[in-house]
């Protein structure tokens, strides 16, 4: 199978109300996205050559995700803003805009920090 990956950034503050550590408190992440589309025919399109034009790409996930959540905050948008339900409510945004396009998607990686990442697969649910 062949895959084409987009990065993002974004930046975001937010707490975690039932954190019983520092991320209590109101503090913000330089955040790091990755998503991860793949052709229906597991190659690519036999007229483009390509799995999916990397601008069309770029311009639904800053339309659907990032013009949402850079420098915002983001305990206005999800109740707990953790990394891993981002992660799945992005892949639950992407799934529905991709609907009529001939790709599948993959994969969505989220890092909160350098070291701190929640990755979403199809098979998460």
């Amino acid at each position: 199978m062949i895959t084409i990956t987009k990065e993002f950034h974004f930046e975001a503050a937010h707490f975690l109300p039932l954190h019983p550590g520092l991320c209590k408190h109101l503090h913000g992440h330089s955040y790091r996205l990755k998503i991860t589309v793949s052709h229906e025919n597991k190659r690519f399109d036999p007229r483009t050559k390509m799995v999916m034009d990397f601008g069309t790409l770029k311009a639904i996930v800053n339309e659907k995700i990032i013009s949402k959540m850079d420098h915002s905050y983001l305990n206005e948008t999800y109740a707990m803003p953790t990394a891993e339900f981002m992660v799945e409510d992005f892949a639950k945004t992407l799934q529905v805009a991709f609907a009529g396009l001939p790709v599948t998607l993959e994969k969505i990686s989220l890092w909160e920090t350098l070291g701190s990442e929640a990755t979403w697969t199809p098979t998460c649910f």
